[in-house]
Order: structure tokens, then sequence, then C-alpha cells
């Protein structure tokens, strides 16, 4: 129990012995308790396998490495599901085609009330007049969000976010001809304004300082969801304080944000259009929040490990590259030689951005599968269910994790190797209940995918077009060994153990 404690310890104060008696002494005895539960406890036969020993310290390694956690325990006991418990709510972590049918596609399976467990928090209540009276809200507040992001908006603000990008990348290096960028910070940057002009207004779009400061503060609210500030809510935690002064801050910024707008002249931006739509601030900076988390989580992700994978399969950026071109030269009217990179993406509507760059698409389509490492998250508020002759009780909170899908050998041959082509082959998705969730699935499709593809696309043709670049290490050599993403990181999916660098040179005007 010892590690165990002073992992917890850590956690919790960061050092400050002032806590370490009521920590280790708490943790003890808390440790104690689950040992003796689980060791009493047996499955039952209907119920999905609870993973036998300690379930705080299931939890806790959960919540520390929950990638490493879900695999580790599929490993073990491939394509069979498992449970575990946080406080006294069960897990049933699902695997297998029937199962990932059943969790998309149940209407009781609740996406709202599933997440509440990351944050330690769950329902009370399973009530299913309450339950139907929020998806009811949740879906209309989707449908009336589809305004910010249909595609006659997204062509009505097409050139304002290249100018966006382009401002960014200017201040890069030398006056933006030369120099290195960490792509995990700078086109992270890309992205966030991309999301700021898309989901909030001029004003803070314009605005580096209070946009910096919002990419912090998401950040802190990240980083404050330890283990120890899950699992121990009554003891003091430094994470804790930190990710409720983020929340407190961040929420006060954009709500300032927002009844600015409510007060001046309406204009075109999505926070007057979601105004004119009726709905309250608390409601609107709620789902901006949101939309920026997916921001760094989503869109960013495949952005800046697609830009890597480009690097090391340089037959596939060459591929890219000439797309681009020949995209350009289809809907450009102008002279090349003379005209900006600006002028001549600028002139690409929206409909060619989204139908005529299918080795673009594939490109990032098999990044996603590779590089995102999404938890999803549902919660029973219907009656008990079966799934594989085993019962999904009501309350009970479900995970399904993407590589069940999207890196099965049986989908995918070679599921680790980087092979867009698989996308341009005839039937490239197998016959299969949602082989690929890339995009959410089922009732909870994503509903900003349109913008986000857009997005990744302009950073994409803007950069492939704009720069010559290689990757290099801290050194300034091209890296031995390449980086492996780290899929624990479930905010920013940085590499593990090291630094990595795009050195660019500008090549276009």
């Amino acid at each position: 129990m010892s590690t165990l404690n002073t992992a917890i310890f850590q956690s919790i104060t960061g050092g400050d012995n002032q806590l370490v008696a009521v920590v280790v002494g708490a943790a003890t005895i808390l440790a104690t308790a689950a040992v003796c539960y689980a060791l009493t406890s047996k499955d039952q036969e209907h119920e999905f396998p609870n993973l036998r020993g300690v379930q705080f310290y299931h939890a806790w390694n959960f919540f520390q490495r929950r990638y490493d956690f879900i695999q580790s325990n599929l490993q073990r006991n491939p394509g069979k599901s498992f449970s575990f418990n946080v406080h006294h709510n069960k897990i049933i972590v699902l695997t297998g085609e029937e199962a990932r049918k059943s969790f998309y596609s149940n209407v009781r399976f609740s996406l709202h009330h599933g997440y509440t467990i990351l944050g330690g928090i769950s329902p009370v209540s399973t009530d299913s007049k309450e339950f139907e009276a929020e998806d009811k809200d949740i879906t209309l507040f989707n449908k009336k969000l589809n305004k910010l992001l249909n595609k006659n908006r997204l062509q009505s603000i097409l050139a304002t976010l290249l100018q966006d990008i382009i401002a960014k990348a200017d201040n890069w290096g030398i006056g933006g001809e030369s120099g290195r960028i960490d792509p995990f910070v700078e086109i992270y940057d890309l992205i966030f304004v991309m999301n700021a002009r898309i989901a909030t207004c001029d004003e803070l779009t314009k605005n580096e300082v209070d946009l910096k400061k919002i990419r912090e503060l998401l950040l802190a609210h990240h980083t404050g969801n330890t283990p120890a500030s899950v699992l121990l809510p009554w003891l003091p935690n430094s994470a804790r304080k930190q990710k409720k002064e983020a929340t407190t801050r961040l929420t006060a910024m954009i709500y300032a944000y927002v009844e600015k707008r409510r007060h001046s002249e309406p204009t075109g931006d999505a926070i007057d259009i979601m105004i004119a739509d009726g709905h309250a601030t608390e409601r609107i900076v709620g789902e901006i929040v949101g939309i920026f988390f997916v921001a760094i989580s989503n869109t960013g992700v495949v952005s800046c490990w697609m830009l890597i994978h480009l690097v090391i399969h340089p037959e596939w950026r060459k591929k890219c590259e000439e797309e681009i071109q020949d995209l350009i030269s289809r809907h450009f009217d102008g002279s090349p030689s003379s005209a900006t990179l600006y002028e001549k993406l600028k002139s690409i509507p929206i409909s060619a951005w989204e139908d005529e760059i299918p080795i673009l698409d594939a490109c990032i389509r098999e990044t996603q599968r590779i590089s995102l490492s999404v938890i999803a998250l549902r919660r029973n508020m219907g009656q008990d269910v079966n799934i594989y002759g085993r019962v999904v009780k009501r309350g009970d909170f479900l995970l399904y994790p993407s590589s069940d899908a999207n890196m099965n050998p049986e989908y995918y041959p070679e599921p680790e190797k980087y092979d867009p082509g698989r996308w341009l082959r005839p039937d490239p998705v197998p016959d299969a209940a949602y082989p690929f969730v890339g995009w959410g699935a089922g009732r909870h499709p994503c509903t900003g995918t349109k913008a986000a593809k857009l997005e990744m696309k302009l950073v994409l043709a803007f950069f492939l077009t704009r720069y010559e670049y290689e990757l290099v290490d801290e050194d300034g050599r091209y890296p031995n060994p390449l980086p492996v993403q780290d899929m624990n990181d479930s905010y920013e999916a940085r590499p593990r153990g090291a630094t990595y660098y795009l050195k660019y040179k500008r090549v276009a005007r």
C-alpha cells in the first residue's frame, strides 16, 4: 500500500508536508476498506465481471493514465468487457460490435450524464422525465447550433478565417519567414483563433491577450482533474482549487463578452446569432467553452499529428501538396505568379473544400483513426439493458474506447500503419456497426464536423503551400527515434518524453 499512498500524497499536496498525516492516514483507511470490499464481493452471473482487487486503486489508475488502464485490462482478457467502481458508481468498459452498436444507438444512454463521472460527479437522479427534458433541450440546442456551423455561414467567414491564421503565422520566427515552431503550441493557436471566429465574436477573436488567457485557463481546468481531486473530494486539494479558480475565471471572461454583445448592435457573429435565438448567457457560455475544448482535443490534435505523419511519409505529403495546387488551379482565375496565397485560397468555395480533395480527406481520416484516443462515455438513464447476456443496470456508466473500432485489425489490416490509401480503395469501411468513430456515431454524431474539417484543411493547405518544412528534435536534427504519441494525454496529445519542432522556410507569398 505504500506506493499508492505516496502517489496520493504527492498528487494532493504537491509536496506540502503539513497534510501528510491526514492524507496518508485517510488514504490507508479508504484503501483498506476497498480491499475488504473487493475481496468479499463476487461477480454475479449476469453482470459484467468486476476487476478484482482494490477498486480505489483501479479508479486511481483510470484517472491517472486512462488509456493505459483500459488497454492493459482489455489485453489481459481480449474481447471481453469489464467493470470497475468509482466511489459507488459502476463503470462498464465495453468492447466488440454488439456493445458498440448498443452504446451509440440506445436512446436511454445519456451522453450528457455520462461525462459527469470524469469530474467525480454522479447525477443523483435517474428519473426518466428529467432525462427526457434534458435530452430534448440538448437536441434542440444542437439544431440551433447548426446555424453557426452550416455551409452558408462558413462560406461567409472563409476569407476572415484565412486572414486570422495568416496574421498569427506572420508573427512566427523571423518575420514569419523562417524558424521553428512547436506544433502543439503554434498550430493549436491557429485552430484556436479559428474556433474563436466561428463560435464567439470579432472582439474576442482579435484580442490576443484574452485568447491566450482562455487557453491557459482551459489547460488549468483540464490538469485540475487529478485522481486525488476526483476520488478524495473531502480533502484539501491544490488541483481542485486550481480547477475551480480556472473555471470561475474562464466563465467570467466569456460571460463578459456575451453580455457586451447582448447590449451592442447585432452583427453576424456567433454570439449574436445565439442571443437572437433566445439563449440565456449561461447556456451560450457553456457551449463556447465546449467548442474551445474540442478545438484542442480533437481538431488541434489531428492537425498537428497529420503534419508530423506527412514528414515521416513524404509520398503522402507530395500527394497532398499536388492536390492542393490542383484545387487552386481549378478555382483561381487570376495570375498565379502575382497573386498571394491568401487570394488563391479564399477563391476556393466551401463546396470544393468539402468535396474535391479526397487525398487530404483520406490523410485526415487516417490521422484521426490512429491519433485520436477518444474515451466515449454514457450513463444508462432507462431500464436495465442486456449486452452479451449481461446486465447494464439503470444508473450504470458505460465507457467505449474508440481504439476498439478504429484500431481493430479485422477492420483495418496493420492498424498501426499510417496508410491513407486504405480510405481511397473501393468500400474502405468494413461492413460492421460504426466501424469508424472519429466523428462520433449513432445518436450523437459530432455537430461541428463540417467546421472542424474545414479548419484542418485550411491549416494544412496553408502550411503545406506556404512553407517547406522538416521535423527536428531539440538539437535541430531529424529525430531518432521518431516521436511517439502519449495516448494518456487526452487534451493536447503531445509526444512522449520530448519536444519536437517543425523547422520551416517560407516559399510562397
